[in-house]
């Protein structure tokens, strides 16, 4: 079988919003901050979540132990800290680990051995007929992928299959699901590559590797790999160049949903600006639309955090930017380059600096990892452009128009949830938070909204989401017991 001819390493990423919210709440409404009362959050009441925390009471007095151990961390007692939140945090449930990565062939039993032959014989025939092609091909390789799914051949192998016989969504879905299992493996990550590159998408191939090389800082080809995801967004941004000057997509939509083609081409050379640019510009109408909390002392709290975790990201050509909108709905969302807005419910929701932290690190992640820049660059080219265009000029006098709210609706990908809980709990734990603080929130998200929650719809706060956050702390190895910072939390965000 022919290998998928390699391309050079091109492209980079844009950033994106997602918030963390939860649909269906009933809020009072709030003349202040400080003042807001939610019908939906009694802090008193007991917030339950499957798996871990079932029997896990986020009342007063869990707070209040963990309050008590940040004080034994501050003095650089680790193990007592350690030891009073072990008494109010449950421990995980056991989590499944994949076996040990192998390209050894010869380290399949006597089986495997066979059949890994009369695969690559079945491939060498060509076989025509599609019923031979599955019984002789896909199916031995499924059944040795699943049978040895340390593999790792095996995995490339059948991604290949898949694309030489013209399969691209499965081809993508198996060296996906490869990466998931072992994330460390180059030559996963390359036929990743390969194969969004052959299939014309540039952006992903840009996402994928900058995650690779924000998730493994010292990997000898990480800078290659954050080069290499720079030169795929400069494909990816000809690309779009091309469909906004050339196709009259973006002007005619325009033109329909506002009456102001040029208003609207304004929006297509905003996204070709890049993502500081275009997360600048959005940032501002979001502003003149909503109502933005000026509190300097909230202000400066949140951007203290945020600036720590922005520092570890990777992306230092972003002008990171905090800040809080009057909104008693639980959210956040971030806007390309590095823009990231809180609503004041989510900040009444959370009780801790480590809470606050979990979400910061995931939605800066989104920004970092460019998925609201792909996100409104798509808008921008298809149908819901209209949308899109009619939020930033305006054109919806009273009601909530602008980028945010389009954001806030889009739903994201499975895969670009886990890449941005990948890289934020990274940088969470090496922050030194404890490294539960998004899981903590989620928790109280799901028992809010009566257990049917969603940090939107693109944010599940599903019992298979819970187990994956479990997963990632044990695997990793990341510290559940580090600062929790109830005190400085509380101090700025009274209850």
């Amino acid at each position: 079988m022919n290998k998928i001819n390699k391309k050079t390493l091109i492209a980079l990423i844009t950033g994106f919003a997602i918030a963390v919210s939860t649909n269906n709440l009933v809020y009072a409404q709030s003349p202040g901050f400080k003042n807001i009362s939610s019908q939906a959050l009694d802090k008193t009441a007991q917030f339950t979540i499957a798996q871990v925390y079932q029997q896990l009471n986020f009342d007063n007095n869990y707070y209040q132990n963990l309050s008590e151990a940040d004080n034994f961390y501050r003095q650089g007692n680790l193990n007592q800290a350690k030891e009073i939140q072990q008494r109010v945090k449950p421990a995980f449930n056991s989590t499944e680990t994949f076996p040990s990565a192998f390209d050894d062939a010869g380290k399949l039993d006597a089986r495997g051995q066979q059949s890994w032959q009369n695969i690559n014989t079945a491939i060498k025939n060509d076989p025509e007929l599609p019923e031979q092609v599955t019984a002789q091909i896909f199916e031995p390789l499924q059944s040795l992928i699943k049978d040895n799914p340390g593999f790792i051949p095996g995995h490339i192998l059948l991604a290949d299959t898949h694309d030489l016989y013209g399969e691209e969504e499965p081809a993508l879905e198996v060296i996906e699901k490869a990466s998931e299992m072992y994330p460390a493996r180059e030559d996963v990550l390359d036929t990743k590559i390969d194969l969004l590159l052959l299939y014309d998408q540039p952006l992903e191939a840009s996402i994928a590797a900058r995650e690779f090389a924000f998730n493994n800082p010292n990997h000898p080809n990480s800078k290659a790999y954050q080069e290499a995801a720079n030169q795929y967004f400069a494909q990816y941004k000809k690309k779009l160049n091309s469909k906004v000057t050339t196709s009259g997509i973006l002007g005619t939509i325009g033109q329909v949903a506002t009456g102001n083609e040029f208003g609207a081409l304004e929006i297509g050379q905003v996204l070709l600006a890049g993502e500081k640019a275009a997360g600048q510009s959005f940032a501002q109408n979001i502003k003149a639309q909503s109502q933005m909390v000026n509190n300097n002392e909230q202000l400066k709290y949140i951007n203290d955090v945020g600036q720590k975790l922005a520092k570890l990201m990777g992306r230092d050509e972003f002008d990171y930017e905090f800040n809080i909108i009057e909104d008693p709905t639980p959210n956040a969302f971030a806007l390309p380059g590095g823009k990231i807005f809180f609503h004041t419910g989510m900040l009444e929701l959370m009780d801790s600096e480590a809470e606050l932290a979990g979400v910061l690190a995931h939605e800066i992640a989104h920004s970092v990892l460019s998925h609201s820049y792909k996100q409104i660059g798509e808008s921008a080219l298809t149908g819901t452009a209209a949308n899109l265009i009619s939020s930033v000029l305006g054109n919806e006098a009273g009601a909530v128009s602008n980028v945010g709210g389009l954001l806030l609706s889009q739903k994201f990908s499975r895969d670009k949830e886990k890449q941005s809980d990948i890289l934020g709990l990274r940088v969470l734990d090496a922050a030194g938070y404890s490294a539960d603080g998004l899981y903590n929130v989620m928790a109280k998200l799901k028992k809010v909204s009566g257990g049917g929650a969603t940090l939107l719809s693109s944010h599940p706060a599903s019992e298979e989401r819970m187990r994956y956050l479990e997963e990632l702390i044990q695997t990793n190895g990341y510290n559940r017991y580090g600062y929790e910072g109830v005190d400085a939390y509380r101090q700025v965000f009274p209850r």
